[in-house]
């Protein structure tokens, strides 16, 4: 693309032109569906992501500066999207996973020990510093993601990933100064 159309998808993006939406929109929703499908694997995600890319360009077009370098920028947020999901979908897995692994092992445990497991990791996490309890129970009770607790609670997404990692780790030495191996077996959240 050149310099001068590229000026001028930036201005009507800025003056949220909806045929200037539709023309980007149209000239680069495949291709990128197609980009991000590469990496995941998964078309119906991909469409999502992408979706969600135009959509954070509609939510910033308003300060675009002249020099916006457009395609670049939308290859470069899907690559981290991409990048992000499979992230996520890691560690998701690994956790999923490590916690069938676990259950397999202990499948002729009785009933009580998950109670008393349960009883133990709420005691854990009722001791953790007021913060990072919050944070804790929004991620894990509430299966809230990063994202959404820092906006709930106004903090950024790296203080929610320095508290739960410290939660966790206080957890297990906790669990673990107990000797508790069926426990620690639900430890395995976060690495």
């Amino acid at each position: 693309m050149n310099l001068k159309e590229d000026l001028s998808y930036i201005l009507g993006l800025r003056r949220r032109d909806p045929r200037v939406y539709e023309i980007v929109f149209k000239k680069y929703y495949p291709p990128l569906v197609v980009f991000v499908m590469r990496h995941i694997g998964d078309q119906d995600v991909a469409k999502d992501i992408v979706q969600d890319i135009f959509f954070k360009l509609f939510e910033s077009s308003r300060s675009l500066p002249d020099d916006f370098q457009l395609k670049s920028w939308l290859y470069k947020v899907a690559r981290n999207a991409a990048v992000d999901y499979l992230r996520h979908l890691e560690v998701v897995d690994k956790n999923k996973f490590l916690v069938a692994e676990a259950m397999l092992s202990t499948a002729d445990v009785d009933e009580n020990i998950d109670d008393e497991v349960y009883r133990k990791v709420n005691a854990a996490i009722a001791s953790l510093p007021e913060q990072c309890r919050l944070i804790i129970q929004l991620n894990v009770l509430e299966g809230k993601k990063y994202l959404e607790i820092a906006e709930e609670l106004g903090i950024s997404i790296n203080t929610i990933r320095t508290q739960v990692a410290r939660g966790y780790k206080k957890m297990r030495e906790l669990l673990s100064a107990e000797g508790d191996s069926l426990t620690l077996l639900f430890m395995c959240f976060e690495e």
